[in-house]
């Protein structure tokens, strides 16, 4: 029996993001989705927010569900923003508000390795440089949260996770969605997007009138 594929189709035009003013990265862990949304922000002048940053406290500790939704609500609410993660399950209310979606949908393999780069990265990284959830005072940190459950959750993130993901937007429907597949996808994205962005939205003339 064939193995259906679950992965969306591919999207690459990114005409939809020149004018969009609020967007979401989502997609595997280590697909490279905060170092897009970076890039995307940088780009178009819009405020980047990364949830990971919203939802964890020292040493990994969880914002509680209600404080959590409120948080996200007030977040989805602003009139411009970039923002990078997934958080399945205050997904339908970002993307409510949402006006472009941005989907890195690489394979599970590649995202894993990036995970495991990443890690390692932390680990050697000054203290100042890490997020301040890996910070535990005194030196020390604490660089992943149950690594290697969460190596578990990369590798089966398209089979579990992403069906629910693209169900989300499918029930949205009219949102605009770029799906990246690779690197290289994305710096095409990017870079056509630099050239494409008006003058207000770049601070630099776009040599179209």
């Amino acid at each position: 029996m064939k193995v259906p594929d679950r992965r969306p189709p591919r999207g690459l035009s990114p005409t939809a993001l020149t004018t969009a003013r609020r967007v979401l990265v989502i997609g595997c862990p280590g697909a490279g989705k905060t170092t897009f949304a970076v890039r995307l922000a940088a780009l178009t002048g819009l405020p980047v927010v990364h949830l990971d940053d919203l939802y964890f406290g020292p040493g990994w500790s969880a914002t509680p569900p209600e404080e959590w939704h409120a948080k996200v609500r007030r977040l989805s609410a602003g009139q411009e923003w970039v923002v990078d993660g997934n958080h399945a399950a205050t997904l339908p209310e970002r993307l409510a508000r949402a006006e472009a979606v941005v989907l890195i949908d690489r394979a599970p393999a590649l995202c894993l390795a990036a995970y495991l780069r990443r890690l390692l990265r932390h680990a050697r990284a000054a203290e100042d440089r890490l997020p301040h959830y890996m910070r535990l005072g005194a030196g020390r940190r604490r660089v992943a949260d149950r690594p290697v459950s969460f190596a578990r959750f990369i590798l089966a993130f398209r089979r579990r996770t992403l069906p629910g993901i693209t169900a989300c937007l499918a029930a949205r429907g009219d949102v605009p969605v770029v799906v990246l597949r690779s690197r290289a996808d994305a710096e095409a994205v990017l870079t056509d997007l630099g050239r494409g962005l008006p003058t207000d939205r770049t601070g630099e003339g776009s040599g179209r009138c």
